[in-house]
């Protein structure tokens, strides 16, 4: 009997949250009880489409380092890829409770899989700014 495999991980991408940082490393603290794998995008790889992140299939990281222009570090971002609307509810609800809510948040869909993760935070980060803030995931 064949097991169809039940696809890639849940995962948080994350930006502009250093792992040494209070904030960064509270986010991941949340992340990791609820069993979600926490990866950190780094400047080179911004080119890659969202969906290698996530490790979909069919989506490969770019070949070549990334060299555009890159978020600024200072702006933070969390891709959600992967998880059910409960379990987002409940990373925003222990984000709260843990004082580490990150503005903007997008999650994984067919629309922005493909695209190079620096064009989807720059979008994400834009858009939150226009609604001036607030906790909902674009």
């Amino acid at each position: 009997k064949k097991v169809k495999p039940s696809g890639p991980a849940p995962c948080a991408v994350l930006w502009g949250l250093d792992p040494s940082g209070e904030k960064g490393a509270a986010v991941r603290a949340v992340l990791k009880e609820m069993g979600v794998v926490a990866r950190t995008a780094l400047p080179e790889r911004l080119g890659d489409a969202a969906g290698a992140f996530a490790r979909l299939p069919g989506f490969r990281p770019t070949p070549v380092p990334y060299t555009g222009p890159a978020p600024a570090a200072e702006e933070e971002f969390v891709l959600l890829c992967g998880l059910t609307d409960a379990k987002v509810n409940e990373f925003l609800a222990r984000s709260r409770e843990a004082g580490c809510v990150v503005g903007a948040k997008a999650l994984l869909t067919k629309t922005n899989r493909a695209w190079p993760l620096a064009k989807l935070i720059e979008a994400v980060v834009a858009e939150h700014a226009q609604m001036g803030g607030g906790d909902g995931a674009a």
